[in-house]
């Protein structure tokens, strides 16, 4: 019964289980590459109190109390949780698929102990060829994965992200935790630090059956279980055909200490035959280990290893690869000389030069490609002496390119095999017919005497070539020989040795046949041979080390790119050894898998070919200087004489041979065909689009970044808008070069630029947002960011909170309308220092969209409204919601707001309750101002905004303009109407909704107003209202009013205050509950304004005609706040007219210039 047959269970299930670990490894590297660095770097995070190792088990109580009992670490502890836990799933369920794969494996061989599958016992297995290879490979991939997970992801980074998803998650809803916490906890291994008895206890935590070890070990000992010994036959290839199980051995062996420290007869026996000429080997994926290292702590294995060190053993190795190697290089540039590879002699050639050229090239490039990364520098002096990496690189690309004519050569063979042995048997048998006709006195060439005897017999040959068939390859060339050996005996008959015609004949059809040989000796073998002894997966790290020379060559001659295509195809042979076993036993993960690796071989592709790229962009820089400072614009009426001058032939002359130097490399890329790498298309204009994009980002965001920086210690630094200058032409220069040359670079672009543009900066945007979410987004979860052309992450600027430009943008903005050193003026939109002169104006924002952009724009108006989204949960979750309700003042805020009520009456003792009120919100009224101000500030930068990027569209895109308020209008007359009559007018949502997509256009057109928006969704706050009022009236006095600008200003230059950001504060925060608060707040106001009037006159009965003052100037205030409150508000002036005499209101400003002028 075949093992891995459909009907057998046993082999089924193990073959099963080896899938899985295939797909566990996947998933492990997949994973490593996106641990979060909160759990790599704890001390540094700002989540460092809430990261715990497995000490937490110890005293879990004491921790949890430390977490509970700080309201900062408590809200952290949420936004930590919000942010992490789906990555935290997912590891555990790595974690844990670990332990539940050696359990499995271990159910298995209980199974098979206990006779479970009927005829099958470990013997049986251990014989079967594909029964010994799986069950060496299901223990092996364990150990690998051990040791993978070690070094990806490392212990302590394994306890934390364990705790961390235990503390979230309870421990009465994670399933065996305790059994993948025992297997996953820290091995004290590191990098630097290998403890002692590693990693044979790490390997025993779940202890491995004895017998079965030493029956897997004992097979791999002794069979070449992979049977590569056809592959490899000569007895100097042997280390290089065994490599595979030999890895596996190495990994096995730590299951198994005892034979490394003690059993020396077994040690010198595998060394022997596994490693007599290399001490550096691959044992999964490109991972390699130094015996000499990885042995050093076991007697046993130290000593058979010395054997194979020994000095005179590798001089006497070193020395024949080194002649070889230059011999193969020789030998196989012979090969791909033009027209050498043609089907002749390939057919001839195939297994007497060919294949053993293929193989010796393929076992040399394995041990100078290995052995060259030991880190002992005089092994490494002796390894590469008399040969150099430039050496070793050029026979592997010469090697890719020869297996790869081969492959392509056989794989066109059998494919139009049956064509040509169809043809070649009909001429042949033809040729014989004509014969038999002219020994026969017929047909145009008739001879003179017929031979009857010899017409017949040409008569038998024609037909047995017409039975000839390939299908039997072995009877079929048998028959031709007798065919070929017939016609060569038939020559010595007079009549056809006499005659020229017919023994050309005959030498033709002896040609046919040979031919005909040579096609019945075409099989698949050759091209699964080739492919096999061209398996690179040892490879896989170790090529990295030469892609700065590859990248030389290139920079040097792109043509080279053409060449490189077989190479790369020769790395896609790493994807076999994973992907075997899953594609075999048609797991689900397969797709996942390849696509994996798929995309880590192409990743390469990419790293290799970005020097075609960037050294377009180095031609770039030159185009740009040309462009930008050396060519002169030629004016419309030119002198004659003044021609040359203005023709400047030299600068034209060094901008066409530089646009040529950028074609040749666009040639060169373009000139590779398309190739499937794993399951991933490569298209090399695909693939140069992408290195170009990669090349634009990221000096686009190193330009950004050292842009964008603001020292405001340093006197002489550009001020705001000569830096936004600065970097718009410097942008602008940059976009001109590059549509100068996008036809030379095969791009578009336009198209391009604005696309990466856009994608940087809401990139960008989404990163510095983070600082006000509660779940955080990290780089590769960003829908911005791509593996193909990824963003880059820019160090950070000392003393800086923000992450990156944007924010450090949004930040001077915030800093150059600081309400402390300027005075925002409504009329004049602008801000103005205490000299009088505008720090930011409309011209500030032309600059600033001139450089930055329309998507800069629609981000700095998204920071702004982010930034006020979290002032207002602060303010409300915070100050009001907590602080607030404290017993003490809440019993006073109760008592004074039903005092006050209703709030068209008039009080007693108003007065001293508003005394009472001052004292009550005297400590929180400095954190509410602040984010009150914070919050009108960047409300006004964003109503500034959205004027700026809605004048540009207006200017630059009429019809969307257009289109837009027309959409706008019409979502709001059917929202409106579904309001009015539910039942007869349908809610304007389909199966897509439409509002979200139209929001995103009207904020990037400024066709939104902030003032009227709802950012947060909140309860309904008791005595909210009341307390704003308070707060307005506490700070009421501090203000005055400026006739010539028209608006509220402070009077002292150290209050932390103005006018409108003030009341565009107030207006905001008011706006995020019912609309009846905003009457309510005005209610109070005018209620204040009463109490203080009803107070003055109570006062002036006692006073002197010449000190009674008409109306004080907190009325004056109070109501010139509520007619700027009502203008920002959309408020009816009317209820305040109600609510106060309307000779207060009309009198308002004349009294307000007779207050204290601002000092």
């Amino acid at each position: 019964m075949d093992f891995l047959g459909g009907d057998n269970r046993c082999g089924q299930q193990l073959l099963k289980l080896v899938s899985r670990g295939s797909s566990i490894i996947a998933e492990l590297n997949r994973l490593s590459e996106n641990i979060p660095p909160v759990f790599l770097d704890v001390k540094k995070s700002e989540y460092a109190g809430l990261v715990f190792d497995f000490a937490y088990l110890n005293d879990e109580d004491k921790c949890e109390g430390q977490v509970q009992n700080n309201p900062a670490l408590l809200e952290k502890d949420e936004e930590f949780r919000e942010t992490h836990m789906d990555i935290l799933q997912r590891f555990y369920l790595l974690f844990e698929s670990i332990w539940k794969y050696i359990t499995d494996l271990q159910s298995y061989w209980e199974d098979v102990r206990e006779g479970f599958y009927i005829q099958q016992t470990f013997e049986s297995i251990l014989v079967n060829q594909d029964g010994k290879q799986l069950m060496a490979e299901a223990l092996y991939l364990y150990g690998v994965i051990l040791l993978q997970i070690d070094v990806k992801i490392p212990g302590r980074v394994r306890e934390r992200m364990l705790i961390s998803y235990l503390r979230y998650k309870g421990s009465s809803n994670v399933a065996n935790l305790d059994d993948v916490v025992r297997l996953m906890r820290h091995t004290g291994f590191s990098k630097e630090r290998r403890p002692a008895g590693y990693p044979e206890e790490y390997f025993a935590r779940i202890p491995i059956p004895v017998d079965i070890c030493d029956m897997i070990i004992g097979r791999i000992r002794s069979d070449d279980i992979y049977q590569m010994s056809y592959n490899f036959p000569a007895p100097e290839q042997r280390s290089t055909a065994l490599a595979t199980q030999a890895g596996m051995l190495y990994v096995l062996l730590y299951f198994r200490p005892k034979i490394l420290h003690d059993s020396k007869p077994v040690m010198r026996e595998i060394v022997d035959k596994h490693f007599p000429d290399n001490w550096i080997i691959s044992y999964y994926m490109g991972t390699t280990v130094d015996l000499t290292v990885g042995w050093a702590p076991y007697k046993a294995a130290t000593r058979a290893i010395q054997n194979t060190m020994a000095l005179d053993n590798i001089e006497y190795y070193q020395r024949s690869m080194v002649d070889r190697l230059h011999n193969l290089k020789k030998e196989v540039n012979e090969y791909l000389r033009e027209g050498v590879l043609n089907e002749k002699f390939v057919l001839d050639e195939i297994h007497s030069k060919l294949l053993p050229c293929v193989r010796n090239c393929n076992v040399t490039l394995r041990w100078f490609m290995l052995h060259e990364t030991t880190q002992d520098k005089k092994l490494k002096a002796l390894v590469t002496q008399g040969v150099t990496l430039e050496d070793i690189l050029m026979l592997l690309l010469n090697t890719s390119q020869l297996e790869y004519l081969l492959q392509e050569m056989f794989t066109e063979l059998i494919k139009t095999k049956s064509e040509k042995w169809d043809e070649l048997r009909e001429t042949g048998r033809s040729k014989m017919d004509k014969l038999s006709q002219h020994f026969g006195g017929e047909g145009a060439l008739a001879a003179e005497v017929v031979e009857e005897t010899l017409s017949e017999w040409f008569e038998n040959i024609a037909n047995r070539i017409d039975d000839l068939d390939y299908e039997n390859s072995t009877q079929a060339g048998r028959k031709i020989q007798n065919l070929i050996q017939a016609l060569v005996e038939v020559e010595e008959y007079h009549q056809v040795d006499s005659n020229l015609q017919v023994r050309q004949f005959l030498l033709d059809t002896r040609a046919i046949l040979k031919q005909m040989i040579r096609y019945v000796n075409i099989e698949d073998r050759v091209v699964i041979t080739v492919s096999t002894m061209g398996d690179f997966s040892y490879g896989w790290n170790v090529i990295n080390g030469y892609v700065p020379l590859i990248q030389q060559k290139i920079k040097k001659s792109p043509s080279l790119v053409m060449q490189l295509r077989s190479t790369f195809l020769k790395l896609a042979t790493m994807m076999e050894l994973p992907l075997t076993r899953i594609a075999e036993a048609r797991s689900l993960d397969y797709e996942s898998a390849s696509e994996f690796y798929s995309s880590n071989l192409v990743e390469f592709v990419r790293k290799v070919l970005a020097i075609i790229p960037s050294s377009m962009f180095e031609e770039l820089k030159n185009i740009i200087e040309i462009l930008t400072n050396v060519l002169q614009e030629c004016p419309t009426r030119l002198p004659r004489d003044k021609m040359k001058e203005f023709a400047q032939l030299d600068q034209r002359y060094d901008l066409a041979k530089t646009t040529y130097n950028i074609s040749k490399f666009t040639e060169g890329i373009l000139a590779m065909e398309k190739t499937l790498m794993g399951v991933i298309q490569i298209d090399p204009q695909k693939l140069l689009e992408e290195g170009v994009r990669k090349e634009l980002v990221d000096r686009l965001s190193v330009t950004l970044h050292n842009s964008l920086q603001f020292n405001s210690k340093d006197k002489k630094a550009p001020t705001f808008e000569q830096r936004l200058d600065h970097l718009s032409r410097k942008l602008q220069g940059m976009k001109s070069s590059f549509e100068y040359v996008q036809d030379y670079m095969n791009v578009y672009g336009l198209k391009l630029w604005q696309e990466e543009f856009s994608r940087l900066i809401n990139f960008n945007v989404e990163m510095e947002a983070n600082n006000y979410l509660t779940k955080k987004i990290y780089s590769w979860q960003s829908q911005y960011q791509s593996l193909s052309i990824p963003i880059p992450k820019l160090p950070l600027i000392e003393g800086e909170r923000t992450v990156n430009f944007m924010g450090r943008l949004v930040n001077e903005l915030l800093k150059q309308t600081d309400s402390r050193r300027t005075v925002y003026v409504d009329q004049l939109s602008a801000w103005y220092d205490e000299r009088g002169r505008a720090s930011v104006c409309l011209q500030t924002f032309g600059t600033l969209h001139s450089s930055i952009g329309t998507p800069g724009m629609a981000g700095c108006d998204k920071l702004l409204a982010f930034m006020i989204v979290k002032d207002l949960q602060i303010l409300t979750n915070r100050i009001i919601k907590r602080d607030f309700p404290m017993e003490d003042k809440k019993c006073l805020i109760e008592k004074m707001s039903r005092h006050f009520q209703p709030v068209s009456s008039l009080p007693r003792d108003a007065k001293m309750y508003y005394h009472e009120a001052y004292q009550v919100g005297a400590k929180l009224w400095p954190a509410f101002l602040d984010k009150v101000m914070r919050i009108g500030r960047c409300q006004l930068l964003r109503k500034h905004i959205g004027k700026e990027l809605q004048f540009a569209c207006k200017l630059d895109s009429q019809v969307l303009h257009s289109a837009l308020s027309s959409v706008n209008d019409a979502l709001l007359n059917d929202i409106h109407g579904f309001y009015i009559d539910p039942e007869a007018h349908r809610y304007p949502n389909g199966r897509k909704p439409i509002l979200p997509e139209l929001t995103k256009y009207l904020d990037n057109c400024g066709m939104s107003n902030p003032y009227t928006q709802i950012y947060i969704t909140t309860e309904p706050i008791t005595h909210l209202t009341f307390i704003l009022a308070l707060f307005v009236i506490t700070f009421l006095p501090r203000f005055a009013y400026d006739p010539q600008i028209d608006c509220l200003v402070v009077r002292r230059k150290e209050d932390p205050m103005d006018g409108a950001p003030f009341i565009i504060g107030l207006v905001t925060i008011l706006k995020q509950f019912h609309s009846q608060q905003k009457d309510v707040f005005v209610a109070y106001l005018c209620q204040y304004c009463r109490v203080v009037m009803n107070e003055l006159e109570n006062a002036q009965a006692k006073m002197k005609e010449k000190d009674k003052e008409v109306i004080p100037i907190e009325v004056c205030n109070c109501i010139l706040f509520l007619e700027t409150f009502c203008n920002y508000a959309a408020v009816d002036r009317k209820q305040v007219e109600n609510l106060l005499p309307p000779y207060l209101i009309t009198k308002v400003r004349d009294y307000a210039n007779k207050g204290p002028a601002r000092k």
